[in-house]
């Protein structure tokens, strides 16, 4: 494992190391507060992430889903069948 430090800018945005861009190959990245600290995870291709804000939850997946596996992931959330 690589450890980096990274510098935040005026606008809040950091950038990753050129060797992790290239390693993950993906544009999309998920911060995630963690009791340890900051937990940034990538967001590989057919992964899905679930993520909640003021609207209530969405659903992120970088090549789409079939909607019978929306259905079941929206079920598993609210502990449905």
């Amino acid at each position: 494992m690589n450890t980096h430090t990274l510098k935040v800018f005026n606008t809040g945005q950091i950038t990753l190391p050129a060797n992790w861009r290239k390693k993950f190959n993906t544009k999309h990245y998920l911060a995630k507060e963690t009791p340890e600290g900051l937990l940034i995870q990538p967001i590989l291709r057919n992964e899905v992430v679930y993520y909640e804000n003021k609207e209530g939850f969405g659903i992120y997946a970088e090549n789409g889903l079939p909607v019978d596996d929306i259905i079941a992931k929206i079920q598993k959330i609210h502990g449905s069948n």
